[in-house]
């Protein structure tokens, strides 16, 4: 199976890793100082588990014109959408299954729209992991879960051979009946623990002994599952409620979400299509999102600083330029 990871990140590189490790034919797409790491020393993934090193991985920043894949793994950022796309055009044919695995709940119909007579499915991962840097990945836990699941009947096939393929590469694969609402139930999370912590800048424990945080953590949650109710949008009961108890019982009182990572960092957010997401589809159906709103307001403008940095713009421009196919597998 010709896999294609458009976005060597965090997500993409360790589930790529594995495909690749399991016999699959994987090619990684990424750009500027990651893709130069990975052309010369190839990709590192760092975990409780060890070091996993693949020395020989097939890395560009765009798709050849003349290796059609069987199935794409999206896991950009959203803010890298348009781009991203560019980068895969060559390798998307008729049928060929585009599966998101990003943050959000716009990406599969922005995929949809984009490449017509491709399968698109949506996905869901429960990995925590982040660039630590050029080349190298570095995986916080063990789970590799993953959700799959298509939008229409006749594409749960390939959705289910896709799962086929992820589960012979060591990570365990669940075949959604209603990927929306999965979708839904991964953006409840991310809008609460990570709106919360790249707001506040500060980790978990630290926002939770913040009676003020503690409080807009939880009505963020309960804006995002009013806004999914009124859609029609299927969620767990009292799901607010198991990811705030998650979040003081289970939880590592030092986790610190990527988004907050990027805060920190300087780096863009994926605040648009997240806290910003609720926001719209809650103008939308009538409802009220006031402690979104509060989160959208605090970090939009620090992502549209991040966007306008001289690198990011030459990152960007980079990543739009034809250059060689380079190989290192032997």
């Amino acid at each position: 199976m010709r896999i294609l990871i458009a976005g060597a990140g965090a997500v993409g590189g360790c589930y790529g890793a594995k495909l690749q490790l399991s016999g699959q034919d994987v090619s990684f797409l990424a750009r500027g100082a990651h893709l130069s790491a990975l052309r010369e020393r190839g990709l590192s993934i760092r975990s409780e588990e060890g070091e996993l090193h693949l020395q020989h991985v097939h890395a560009d920043d765009h798709a050849p014109a003349d290796s059609p894949a069987y199935f794409v793994l999206f896991c950009v950022k959203t803010y890298d959408n348009e781009s991203a796309a560019l980068a895969i055009a060559d390798a998307v044919d008729d049928g060929t299954a585009i599966c998101s695995l990003q943050n959000g709940v716009d990406n599969e119909a922005f995929l949809q729209e984009r490449f017509p007579r491709a399968v698109v499915l949506g996905g869901t991962s429960r990995i925590e992991a982040f660039v630590h840097s050029p080349g190298v990945v570095v995986q916080r836990d063990v789970e590799l879960d993953v959700t799959i699941g298509a939008f229409r009947l006749q594409d749960r096939p390939v959705a289910a051979r896709i799962g086929t393929a992820f589960d012979a590469a060591g990570f365990p694969v669940t075949l959604a009946a209603d990927i929306v609402g999965a979708l839904w139930l991964k953006l409840l999370a991310i809008c609460g623990l990570g709106g919360i912590t790249a707001y506040a800048a500060r980790p978990i424990g630290e926002v939770l002994r913040d009676r003020e945080l503690a409080r807009l953590f939880r009505a963020v949650m309960d804006e995002v599952a009013a806004v999914a109710a009124r859609r029609g949008i299927s969620l767990p009961p009292n799901l607010p409620e198991l990811v705030f108890a998650r979040a003081r019982t289970t939880l590592n009182p030092r986790f610190l979400s990527s988004i907050a990572r990027d805060v920190l960092a300087g780096r863009p957010l994926e605040v648009e299509a997240l806290n910003g997401a609720v926001v719209r589809y809650g103008e939308d159906a009538g409802v009220p999102t006031p402690a979104n709103r509060t989160i959208l307001d605090r970090l939009l403008p620090l992502h549209r600083r991040a966007l306008a940095t001289p690198e990011r713009r030459t990152d960007r421009r980079r990543s739009l330029r034809p250059e060689r196919s380079v190989d290192h597998r032997s």
